[in-house]
């Protein structure tokens, strides 16, 4: 009887024993979890260049139809106010979706209302901390513009704004042509074509990543949208459909004077407002798609002279991209 319960105290850990087991596996969770979390970026990361490429795939299917590429903003006397998203619906695998859009009809107006607040995981980044994001922005008369967001856009073109961020020795020529691959329709660009992009489809965007709009982001402080606060804060473009979507990179304004200009000079993952440059949520750079299908991870250092010179299509530039 005594051996017996001798021989079962013997089995039970001691409070000491018990501490010191947790403590190891305390240091061993510490020492994995880094690694655990970089295999996930990895993965989603991977991911959204999986997304990029479905994107960059689905212009091209469009040209092969069409014989030309989407325009950023449609002409808005043909196609109402809308941007080039609705029209790559069918080769992104949302035919149904396609087919209830009603391209001469704005974006946030019935129909297209109903279906713009969808949200599309192809226009998404996995790495986004805020997935489930609205755009919902009060217009003077009803309705508001309201859609899901997404992280992609179309760098439209090169603002002349940029050169105030630029050395003297790296100023670009504004007197060249500063237009991106998917530009506006104006009634001086009533088409995009693989053909105008004469500086090679393997060196020029078609579209980047502008990721969390419409809460704004600069560096990695958050800032919650407010359209009508004393401060107005907003990321412009958010919603996947709005024609804010497209812009031309290096600028540095607000959406609204409330907020004060950008800090710093546009760099990739400056911010994510809309002018300024690229933006995502990857360790140290973003991802891109060019005009050849491919897809990239461009890092923060990249010079904002050279993401000029891979936006614009015809600029004649002498750059290859990382």
């Amino acid at each position: 009887m005594n051996r017996s319960c001798f021989h079962r105290s013997r089995l039970a850990f001691t409070l000491v024993e018990l501490l010191v087991v947790i403590a190891i596996i305390g240091i061993l969770v510490a020492l994995l979890l880094p690694a655990v979390q970089a295999a996930r970026e990895s993965s989603r990361r991977a991911s959204c260049l999986n997304n990029l490429k479905q994107i960059g795939l689905a212009f091209h299917n469009f040209e092969d139809s069409r014989k030309e590429l989407p325009l950023a903003i449609a002409d808005s006397t043909q196609f109402a106010t809308n941007n080039w998203a609705p029209f790559i619906l069918p080769f992104i695998e949302q035919k149904n979706l396609a087919e209830g859009y009603d391209l001469k009809t704005n974006w946030w107006v019935t129909p297209n209302r109903e279906l713009v607040i969808l949200r599309l995981p192809v226009f998404c980044c996995p790495s986004t901390p805020i997935q489930n994001r609205v755009q919902d922005k009060p217009e003077t008369s009803p309705p508001n513009k309201t859609g899901a967001c997404g992280d992609y856009f179309t760098p439209s073109g090169v603002h002349a704004d940029i050169n105030n961020s630029l050395s003297s020795t790296e100023q670009i020529d504004l007197t060249g042509d500063l237009r991106g691959a998917i530009t506006p329709y104006s009634t001086l660009n009533r088409t995009n074509r693989f053909a105008d992009i004469i500086d090679g489809t393997s060196n020029t965007v078609l579209v980047g990543e502008c990721a969390g709009r419409e809460d704004v982001y600069r560096g990695r402080k958050f800032y919650k949208v407010d359209y009508t606060g004393a401060v107005k804060i907003r990321a412009r473009g958010g919603a996947w459909a709005t024609t804010d979507n497209a812009y031309d990179i290096g600028q540095r304004n607000p959406w609204n004077a409330s907020f004060g200009t950008i800090p710093g000079v546009p760099k990739i993952n400056n911010s994510n407002e809309w002018g300024h440059c690229f933006y995502a949520f990857h360790l140290g750079g973003a991802n891109f798609t060019f005009a050849d299908g491919s897809v990239r991870f461009m890092t923060e250092p990249t010079p904002l002279r050279t993401l000029a010179q891979l936006v614009t299509r015809a600029g004649a530039e002498s750059v290859v991209a990382p």
